[in-house]
């Protein structure tokens, strides 16, 4: 193919038949600045730039990089089949390798233009290596790169060093203790998430306050929580787009299994992100010591990939040894397990090395509530209605306040009901302490009571909730409590004060601040919001990428093939910037079409200018007449 504004006239047309979840994808993963996209040609030269194609070549594998690199070589492309053949590689896997690259649009295969469908062995597609990648890999040599030939013939590092299996079992033991302590950290992270999600800053990550808070709730240090909150992301438990991270739906179901379930997904999760050779090289070598081997492997499995790929392999690896996966480098059984045979395999064998789940806890007169062990899902999510969660180790701590059981009456419960539940659950009685604790809080329940106002009213003074009381004592320990400052309260009568804040969020402020707030006959739902904060929900964001997707999408609306006025005329502009020449298929009046060799020098409303290259003439043609359009070979 010739230069690379041939090369983005046709990889614009590839774009154009892009659905937008392709093109978003791609913008995202190729690092390209959504700001200045106008249309798919926009986009074309972006991608093709040679900063956008180095830093998008770092996140191929070794087997993908030798195949574009040979394949570049070939200007016209080469057939999958020939191009196999050079490699001394199977055709399926060699367009597996491949797949990736096309739809990061570093190469073309076949037709396979839209991003969706998939290119297949029986068709032979030519891969064809756009002009500014295939400069890029040619370029590697003289910066200390890997050539063509030494990507496809440089053998891989050593086999890694084997250890000795004498202590296997005391391995075992430390990796599940890790093992159990990570599931429990990221279950804690997720319930606080649940509580209230995470803001991140504008440059990614969590800001000081939102990573000190997650830590305190899961009991971890500070540098633990990027770790912690990846494995979740990874796992499908969080969602950390759109400027939060966010608990998906899948965490209530996660958190009722078994520990060894719920390490199992944290697992297959971590695993399934390892590049598939490193996941070969790690089931064939069980036996070995996963340390500076790794990662001369990975050094050289992704020869460009430099310092970012060296914090991705260290954050896989304090993943990896967090959950028991590996320890100073030692596979452990259940990380063997993982690698040769699955994330559930795995899991059978931790099962036995973590403490099984009990149902049962001691209840004490200071009112707090210790667990044996690991508590069952169900009993443990019920318990955390009604007392505050204080230490969440193998032996789970817990604390009976006036504002848990406040919380838990909020939700449903009555006296009688928690009284009873906890007969059910304690190995120890209801000691005294407790039970006047529960039923003392429930008989004082409702004294400050909330409520929404009528539309009327609202609208008249402003406000959307209504706190009474017939304690005045407490009302006005409620207006100048700094705890419920955030409502902005104000007094409009004796046993009376109003608020702007929605009425969930009063009522579930004022349970925290130790009041015993309760619904106004009924009228609020007894659902918690995930966050009582009082401040103000953030403005939207647009996010960027969506919006010049659309405005392709906008570009590309005034034509639906590629006789489109507005498709031309862009073609047409960037021939005459990369002096291109093109040949165009002109309709002519008597309804024939003619062909004609053309070197465009100008455009100028409907019309276009370029000289004949056959005839020697400049020829001025309108812009409608051009049913097609493609640049010289």
């Amino acid at each position: 193919m010739p230069g690379t504004s041939a090369a983005s006239l046709a990889l614009a047309a590839r774009l154009r038949d892009r659905d937008d979840a392709s093109l978003a994808r791609l913008i995202r993963d190729r690092g390209v600045s959504p700001a200045g996209l106008r249309d798919v040609f926009d986009l074309a030269e972006a991608l093709l730039d040679g900063g956008t194609v180095a830093s998008s070549l770092a996140a191929l594998s070794r087997r993908a990089l030798a195949a574009i690199a040979t394949a570049g070589q070939h200007p016209d492309g080469l057939p999958l089949s020939e191009l196999a053949a050079a490699l001394d590689r199977e055709p399926t896997a060699l367009l597996h390798d491949l797949v990736p690259a096309e739809r990061a649009a570093l190469v073309a295969l076949g037709d396979a233009a839209d991003g969706r469908t998939a290119p297949t062995v029986a068709a032979d597609p030519t891969v064809l290596v756009w002009p500014s990648v295939a400069a890029e890999l040619a370029s590697w040599p003289a910066r200390g790169l890997p050539s063509s030939e030494a990507l496809r013939d440089e053998p891989a590092p050593p086999a890694l060093e084997p250890v000795d299996d004498s202590d296997r079992r005391f391995l075992d033991r430390g990796a599940a203790e890790k093992a159990y302590t990570t599931v429990t950290r990221v279950t804690e992270l997720l319930i606080a998430l649940q509580e209230s999600p995470a803001r991140l800053l504008a440059k990614g990550g969590l800001s000081l306050p939102e990573a000190k808070r997650l830590a305190s709730a899961a009991e971890a240090e500070l540098d633990e929580i990027p770790v912690l909150l990846d494995l979740a992301v990874l796992a499908g438990l969080v969602d950390d787009s759109a400027g939060h991270t966010r608990p998906l739906p899948a965490v209530d179901e996660w958190r009722g299994r078994p520990v060894a379930d719920r390490w199992a997904a944290l697992a297959d999760a971590w695993a399934s992100a390892l590049p598939e050779e490193l996941r070969e090289l790690l089931a064939d070598r069980v036996d070995a010591r996963w340390g500076e081997g790794i990662a001369d492997f990975v050094d050289w499995l992704y020869p460009a990939g430099g310092d970012a790929l060296l914090r991705r392999l260290h954050r896989r690896g304090a993943q990896g040894d967090r959950l028991g996966i590996a320890t100073d480098g030692r596979p452990s059984s259940i990380g063997a397990a993982l690698v040769t045979a699955g994330a559930a395999a795995a899991a059978d064998v931790l099962a036995p090395l973590v403490p099984p789940a009990v149902d049962r806890v001691y209840l004490q007169h200071d009112l707090t509530i210790v667990s044996p062990g690991p508590l069952e899902g169900a009993v443990d999510e019920r318990l955390r209605r009604v007392a505050a969660m204080e230490s969440a180790g193998l032996a789970g701590r817990y604390r009976i306040t006036q504002e848990s059981v406040t919380r838990a009456i909020a939700l449903g419960e009555t006296a009688d009901t928690l009284v009873r539940f906890l007969q059910e659950i304690s190995l120890t009685g209801v000691p005294q302490p407790v039970e006047y604790l529960v039923r003392e809080t429930a008989r004082r329940y409702g004294a400050v009571r909330v409520g929404p106002l009528d539309h009327d009213e609202s609208s008249a003074i402003g406000a959307r909730t209504a706190v009474r009381s017939d304690d005045g004592v407490m009302l006005e320990a409620v207006l100048v409590d700094a705890a419920t400052a955030s409502l902005g309260l104000r007094r409009t009568g004796a046993h009376r004060l109003v608020s702007r804040v929605e009425p969930a969020i009063v009522l579930w402020t004022l349970i925290d601040a130790r009041y015993p707030a309760a619904p106004e006959d009924g009228a609020l739902p007894p659902e918690r919001p995930r966050s009582t904060a009082a401040r103000p929900p953030a403005p939207p964001v647009e996010d960027a990428v969506l919006a010049a997707v659309a405005r392709l999408r906008h570009a590309a609306a005034s034509t639906t093939n590629e006789s489109g006025a507005a498709w031309v005329s862009r073609q047409w502009e960037l021939a005459v910037r990369g002096k291109l020449g093109v040949r165009a298929t002109i309709a002519m009046p008597d309804g024939t079409e003619r062909v004609f060799e053309l070197e465009p020098t100008g455009i100028a409303g409907s019309r276009v200018r370029g000289r004949d290259l056959q005839a020697d003439v400049e020829r001025t043609l309108p812009i409608s007449s051009i049913t097609a359009l493609e640049p010289l070979e």
